[in-house]
């Protein structure tokens, strides 16, 4: 499902229980650099019995419904935070079901499948602490309303300034109407929703939201939603970090509402086939050694950081290619079981023919991992999971079969990789030429949204060649030439490679052609949060 820029002329905003159309002052004023070309108007509701209506009674759901489809824009991207943005889910569905079709897009915003847990949705706030809240709610609303300020901006980095905005914007009485809108924020379920969206749509979440836990991400996309995770905020990034909510709804939407655009944070369509991979790196197999200089080099200094006085009794090497790494933790833990598992059979027979090492031999994909749960004490993948797409899929296996005491250590490729490489072939024409690399954001919030401590470390490290031909034929030894799907096809014409010489060029050191690699280091735990229950919470 795709959307251009041309398809989406408008904006309309919906705010969350207890607040106003005033929420979204920090971001409009960062609307320039989102809206680009759009057109038509913005439309900030105040939904009844708040801000500009707060003497307006709440409605039934059906009644709420209809009012705010007919206050929509046409073409507009729908923009909901909290109960505003299960509204939002409702009417984008609305929309396209009586024809209106006003909504092209959606963003939601610390929202939820559903608000209240119940058995199958547990990531969601205990039904005894959302009922504890509205009871305090009717009986006590304004000591009640000081306490959700508090919830609000707890978890945020910028907790202090926060605060005292979201206490600024209680109002000095608070109406009854409200106890009925938490109503229709507990009775809301919108799972069945989210699992077919109706227009492309992307869910943001706070990694340390006290009101909608961070898992709910990883619950969502379960269901196939898209979904980001926005590090150090809570339950209101739009008003804490305004210009990093806006750059992400400009990449939304600019790069027209492609799922995948997000990586970590969506269940993204990856833009190769595995069956690609496979076979390029099972051709790669008996060349790949005398190539995979850097990957040595790298698969060493990932290593040495895994935790001192840990003595893992299985290791999964995952991506194990020519059994190089295996190698290694064979040396540093002599008496552990290793399991080395790859894609590519071909690059596993080598490993069993020239380092036989490992105790198994196993042939999977990383994203489908066939290994019991809490088996692996130490997951070890150097320079393998960048031809992952799924993250939360990816971590959520990970996380699966990690042992409780158990770590994971991941070296994998970042944006701007072989930029140079890239850049020359934009030279010649517009195809795509080299293998498209998830940012560190995406990573950390897969991690974050799958409960695994996480610990990260860039590294650049720069490899020089004599000339074109001699990269080119490094990337083919070690199986890492283009596989995407919309890589141009054919044998590379003399004349193109005139071209890309002559680009290259302007790039060369007093050392040779510069090929750059952003090295991703990922030290990885199971959360203490994930261990224990949630904090007593409430709505928001």
């Amino acid at each position: 499902m795709t959307c251009s820029m041309g398809e989406i002329k408008s904006l309309a905003l919906i705010h969350g229980w207890g607040g106003d159309s005033r929420c979204w002052r920090p971001l409009l004023e960062q609307w320039q650099s989102i809206a680009g070309t759009f057109a038509g108007p913005i439309v900030n509701i105040d939904l009844p019995g708040f801000g500009a209506r707060i003497h307006e009674p709440w409605p039934q759901t059906e009644t709420l419904l209809a009012e705010l489809e007919a206050q929509l824009p046409q073409d507009c991207l729908l923009l909901g935070w909290s109960l505003g943005g299960m509204l939002a889910v409702q009417l984008a569905e609305r929309s396209k079901r009586i024809g209106s079709n006003k909504v092209r897009a959606l963003v939601t915003i610390g929202a939820n499948g559903r608000f209240v847990a119940t058995e199958g949705w547990p990531a969601a706030m205990p039904e005894t602490v959302f009922t504890d809240f509205c009871r305090a709610q009717r009986e006590a609303p304004a000591k009640n309303m000081q306490r959700f300020a508090g919830l609000q901006a707890r978890g945020d980095s910028e907790m202090r300034g926060l605060l005292k905005t979201l206490k600024a914007e209680v109002p000095s009485v608070v109406p009854q109407s409200w106890s009925q809108a938490l109503e229709c924020l507990g009775n809301l379920d919108n799972r069945a929703l989210l699992a077919v969206p109706a227009v492309p749509t992307l869910h943001l979440f706070g990694e340390g939201d006290a009101l909608v836990p961070v898992q709910a991400a990883s619950a969502l996309e379960v269901l196939g939603a898209s979904c980001k995770v926005i590090p150090q905020s809570g339950h209101c990034p739009h008003l804490s970090r305004p210009a990093q909510v806006a750059q992400i709804i400009r990449d939304f939407v600019g790069n027209s509402l492609r799922e995948s655009i997000f990586g970590y944070a969506s269940n993204s369509a990856a833009p190769l086939e595995k069956t690609s991979v496979a076979r390029a790196f099972g051709r790669a197999a008996a060349s790949y050694d005398a190539a995979a200089h850097l990957q040595r080099a790298v698969c060493r200094e990932l290593l040495s950081r895994a935790p001192e006085h840990r003595s893992p009794r299985r290791i999964l090497d995952l991506g194990s290619g020519t059994g190089y790494g295996s190698e290694l933790l064979r040396k540093r833990f002599p008496d552990a079981e290793i399991i080395a598992l790859d894609i590519a059979p071909q690059m596993l027979q080598f490993a069993r023919a020239h380092r036989p090492v490992s105790n198994a031999y196993v042939a999977a994909d990383a994203e489908q991992l066939p290994l019991a749960d809490a088996c692996i004490d130490l997951v070890f993948s150097s320079f393998a999971l960048q031809w992952c797409y799924r993250l939360p899929q990816l971590f959520a296996e990970m996380r699966r079969v990690l042992a409780p005491a158990g770590d994971i250590l991941i070296s994998t490729l970042l944006p701007g990789t072989l930029r140079e490489l890239e850049a020359s072939w934009a030279a010649v024409d517009d195809a795509i030429h080299v293998n498209r690399f998830l940012p560190e954001s995406d990573w950390h919030g897969a991690c974050v949204a799958n409960q695994l401590q996480t610990t990260t470390a860039v590294e650049q490290r720069v490899l020089h060649f004599d000339d074109v031909k001699s990269l080119m034929r490094e990337l083919k030894s070690i199986g890492a030439h283009n596989v995407n799907r919309e890589a141009g096809k054919g044998l590379l014409s003399r004349a193109k490679l005139r071209k890309l010489t002559e680009a290259y060029e302007s790039e060369r050191t007093d050392v040779g052609l510069p090929a750059t690699y952003e090295v991703l280091y990922l030290q990885l735990a199971h959360s203490a949060a994930a261990a224990s229950a949630l904090d007593a919470v409430a709505p928001g």
